[in-house]
């Protein structure tokens, strides 16, 4: 459905909010079984517990005691350029009594196929990630409210041709199940919500291609490849989950943990890529200054969760190349989770800012520790950072008035630099790699 490009420009498309959520577990299972039949087969099922639609009361829909639909009325589709759908199912099927269904396809080597299951006036939709193959099976995610918008949005995007700019996975990882509760079936939302995408995107790709990244096309290539297999089985583990909030949650990072250390293990800089993961998140925030101040929360702090398990995953593995012990790594980590914890809780934007003040002096403290012997230097450096006419102030005035991608863009390589400057200026005696790394780690430290 998406036309691949070798261009620098192409991969950073796919690139764009890459960050995934998946269960460890289910990264290490066969997500694809291989059936006897020649047909392409979906599995999934439609939950309650996950966001239903308030027209569910209404619609004489039969649910069954372990939560689930029983005989809603289930086809697979594929969005078509004008963005209507097309079915491709070999005939329509029932769910169970557990709202279980497995629905089958002539159709080989697609991805992202549209599940659609109808009940009364009650429609659920959910996009397949996984590429369907003549005689496997993939999974679809459970069907509810959340998946429903994600669904509507990318249909959406395909049929305005932005699906080159933004990456269904994409919706997955930012459409919480609040977000949904506000932006689903409003048409004006839906839009704001794609057009702040879009800008994340685009500020990504500009900043990718600035000299401070590196980025090369290879790297692009082995980051998709990762993207697109960790997406197929977050639809398998979400399918196999309880549908808990804490299942979820931990699901999610567990295994895009798994998928930044791939990423680790192939030189990918994941430092680098927290950076530009930045960069769009500000372009992304500075695009929801219209909307209503709760729906802005609910998409703006799912983003903020996604790059805080990013940052921490990269503190971390800075402070390992400071010489950090284990107990300092987990002192680290505690910080991360804390920021995690503050970002999930927090009912305004403020309190998002405040956990990254936190999250800085925690993480300042600690390299104070690991390397010791600098100390009173890193203190210093900190401090010139953040002193009224410091980088960070420079920084901070800059990012206000910036008005264009390249200004934001240009705000941050520019204190990335200062910060880079000023450390290795006073960390005199210092090895070349503890200079790299406590550069890396005040830079992320102060990207609040």
């Amino acid at each position: 459905m998406k036309t691949r490009t070798s261009s620098r420009i192409k991969f950073m498309v796919k690139l764009a909010l890459i960050v995934l959520a998946f269960s460890l577990a289910a990264c290490s299972q066969d997500n694809n079984p291989v059936d006897a039949g020649g047909t392409s087969k979906v599995a999934g099922r439609i939950t309650t517990a996950n966001g239903m639609p308030k027209t569910m009361a209404k619609s004489g829909s039969v649910t069954s005691s372990q939560g689930g639909i029983q005989g809603a009325a289930v086809i697979l589709a594929q969005v078509q350029a004008d963005g209507s759908l097309k079915t491709v199912s070999t005939q329509t099927v029932q769910t169970d009594a557990n709202g279980r269904f497995t629905a089958e396809a002539n159709v080989s080597g697609v991805r992202n196929l549209i599940v659609v299951a109808t009940q009364g006036t009650t429609q659920w939709k959910a996009v397949v990630s996984s590429t369907v193959q003549s005689g496997t099976t993939v999974y679809a995610p459970p069907l509810s409210a959340e998946s429903t918008t994600e669904a509507d949005l990318f249909i959406r995007l395909v049929g305005q041709g932005m699906s080159n700019d933004i990456d269904e996975s994409d919706l997955k990882i930012l459409v919480s199940n609040e977000a949904a509760m506000h932006i689903g079936g409003n048409a004006n939302m839906e839009a704001q919500f794609l057009t702040a995408m879009q800008a994340g995107y685009q500020a990504m790709v500009q900043a990718s291609q600035n000299s401070y990244f590196g980025f090369t096309a290879a790297q692009f290539q082995a980051m998709m490849s990762a993207k697109e297999d960790a997406v197929a089985k977050l639809d398998a583990a979400m399918y196999m989950s309880g549908d808990t909030e804490e299942e979820t949650d931990n699901d999610m990072n567990d295994c895009e943990g798994t998928v930044l250390s791939t990423y680790a293990s192939q030189n990918i800089n994941v430092s680098a890529y927290a950076k530009l993961m930045r960069i769009g998140l500000t372009a992304f925030v500075n695009s929801t200054s219209s909307m209503d101040a709760q729906t802005r929360l609910a998409i703006v702090r799912s983003f903020y969760k996604r790059y805080s398990f990013v940052l921490n995953f990269s503190m971390k593995q800075q402070f390992q190349a400071a010489g950090a012990s284990d107990a300092q790594i987990s002192t680290v980590a505690s910080a991360g989770a804390a920021l995690y914890g503050s970002i999930k809780s927090s009912t305004n934007l403020t309190q998002i800012s405040d956990a990254f003040v936190q999250y800085h002096s925690s993480i300042e403290s600690q390299l104070k520790v690991t390397l010791s012997t600098y100390a009173t230097l890193i203190d210093t450096i900190d401090s010139n950072i953040n002193a009224s006419g410091g980088a960070k102030d420079v920084f901070s005035a800059a990012l206000n008035i910036s008005t264009s991608f390249d200004a934001v863009i240009n705000a941050y390589v520019t204190f990335f630099t200062a910060v880079k400057t000023a450390v290795q200026a006073t960390l005199v005696g210092a090895s070349s790699t503890q200079v790299s790394a406590a550069t890396q780690i005040l830079i992320l430290a102060n990207m609040n």
